[in-house]
């Protein structure tokens, strides 16, 4: 190699090794390869510079275009330079993430303006250094297009200003739910333009930054802060307000999604026309199923006033030809009809008499329960039989003595009775009955049962001959979880009996 050279070369090398060694201690701030690759082509354009630099006074071209490539690499190597200092200044100062959901100190719209600043810039003292621009040779023409480009793109322009406005006040931030034109979305992205929306169907929208800059954004934030929302119930003047608050509280707790703190709340809003309305309050933080939300509040809601006896009126004027008596008379038979045919059609009843049968349905209450709902847990005390006229429940009992959380007994449908231990003897649930879906189910306790063993008091005796049957048919099922088939532990007839007539004062009149 000619001496010429190696002046040149070393300097180039030099300057090529200083600047991998910062590479390599900042390269952690560059993940995506674009940027290690635009690094890598900055350090060798700044390596040119420092080659031709260091051999100005000798020809090391042969072409003799030393001074223009000079001039060239220079112009290039101070637009790389002014564009790699202002990285720099990004990723170790602006970028820097300031809160725990990485918000960067300066948005990222208002840093890819600053990028641009600094690239003209660069572009503009580079001119000025190495082919001695002239700002006064060119400052007619660039405002007369600066005028034109200004008209012609003046609704981009407005969307461009409204989204750097956007990104320094930082109303929402990507990943939030907003609330736009009465529905919420959840924001995906944002551009110069406009912002990338998406509901909770899976729907996309593209919103001018000017149109959101304009209205009344409601932010429903990402999901780490529980959010308040509220629904309107009203209810007929006859319910104490008291206990319809109570009623709708604990309705709204129950609702899976639904924090605990706070705690729901009911107040009374208004005294409409036809009935109190109620503003209940409740609290979540899944935001993005607001609606699914406010379906599962609003159908506990109904499922308790229901139970409860609360009625929600409609919001009309309505004339009744008939006496509320009459109407009454017509649903108490309606629903006696209901409970005898379920009665007749049940082993525990199917040999009452049918006059014993319909006294039995005329004193039966029909409640309703929802989805996840328990109809009785166990443990707890009871003195009434439910039998399931609609849908169907889930029959679980612990599993402490089987190693196991719960085992499930049995998947009872329209048709099937439970309790019939705590209606007969009074006996604590033996089981926890969930409802599977929407349950409809008829209730009878012992005060519908006393005065029809206190008649006829061998009727005792068939329904602790049935119970008994029952109770070692469960006994078995407990005993198949263990792989056993011993059945000890179930009651007999004989001690059933003696507990009917104990718990219905009927003592020994009969059935001896």
């Amino acid at each position: 190699m000619p001496m010429p050279w190696l002046r040149p070369l070393l300097a180039a090398l030099a300057v090529a090794l200083a600047l991998e060694v910062v590479y390599f201690l900042v390269r952690g701030r560059f993940p995506r390869p674009f940027e290690r690759l635009r690094l890598q082509i900055e350090i060798f354009a700044l390596a040119l510079v420092a080659f031709l630099t260091s051999g100005r006074n000798v020809t090391l071209l042969p072409f003799g275009l030393d001074e223009p490539l000079l001039k060239a690499a220079a112009f290039v190597a101070v637009v790389l330079g002014f564009e790699l200092a202002y990285l720099a200044v990004d990723r170790l100062g602006l970028a820097r993430r300031l809160d725990a959901r990485g918000r960067p100190a300066v948005p990222r719209l208002v840093r890819d303006l600053l990028a641009w600043i600094v690239v003209v810039v660069a572009i503009l003292v580079a001119g000025v250094w190495f082919y001695g621009l002239d700002f006064k040779s060119i400052a007619l023409p660039s405002a007369v297009v600066s005028a034109v480009l200004g008209f012609a793109l003046q609704d981009v322009l407005k969307n461009v200003f409204a989204g750097l406005a956007l990104q320094t006040e930082q109303p929402f931030d990507i990943g939030d739910w907003v609330v736009v034109d009465g529905e919420p979305r959840r924001v995906v992205e944002m551009s110069w333009r406009s912002t990338h929306l998406r509901n909770n169907l899976g729907v996309d929208f593209r919103e001018p930054n000017a149109n959101l800059v304009a209205a009344r954004i409601t932010n429903l934030g990402a999901g780490e802060r529980a959010v308040g929302f509220a629904v309107h119930v009203g209810v007929a003047y006859g319910a104490p307000p008291r206990l319809v608050k109570d009623a709708l509280e604990r309705a709204a707790s129950s609702v899976v999604g639904v924090v605990r703190e706070p705690a729901p709340q009911a107040l009374v809003h208004r005294f409409a026309d036809s009935a109190v309305e109620y503003e209940l309050r409740y609290w979540s933080h899944e935001v993005h199923g607001a609606a699914r939300l406010r379906d599962a509040v609003q159908t506990r809601v109904w499922y308790g006033l229901h139970r409860d006896g609360w009625a929600i009126p409609f919001p009309i004027r309505t004339v009744q030809l008939e006496t509320a008596s009459r109407i009454a008379a017509d649903k108490r038979s309606w629903r006696a009809t209901r409970a005898e045919s379920l009665l007749a059609r049940t082993d525990l009843f199917a040999g009452l008499e049918p006059d014993v049968r319909r006294r039995l349905a005329e004193a039966a209450e029909l409640v309703y329960f929802d989805a996840g709902e328990r109809l009785v847990t166990e443990g707890e005390a009871g003195d009434s039989l439910m039998l399931v006229s609609r849908g169907s429940v889930l029959v679980t009992k612990s599993g402490a003595d089987l190693g196991t959380d719960r085992v499930t007994l049995a998947l009872l449908k329209e048709g099937s009775y439970f309790g019939e231990m705590s209606l007969l003897t009074g006996a604590p649930r033996s089981a926890t009955v969930t409802a599977e879906g929407a349950v409809e189910a008829f209730v009878l306790d012992r005060e519908a049962l006393a005065p029809i063993l206190e008649r006829d008091p061998a009727i005792a005796e068939t329904l602790s001959r049935l119970l008994a049957e029952r109770a070692a048919a469960t006994a078995a099922r407990i005993e198949d979880k263990r792989g056993e088939q011993r059945r000890a532990g179930s009651p007999d007839h004989q001690s059933l009996l003696g507990r009917i007539r104990s718990f219905f004062h009927l003592g020994g009149r009969a059935g001896d």
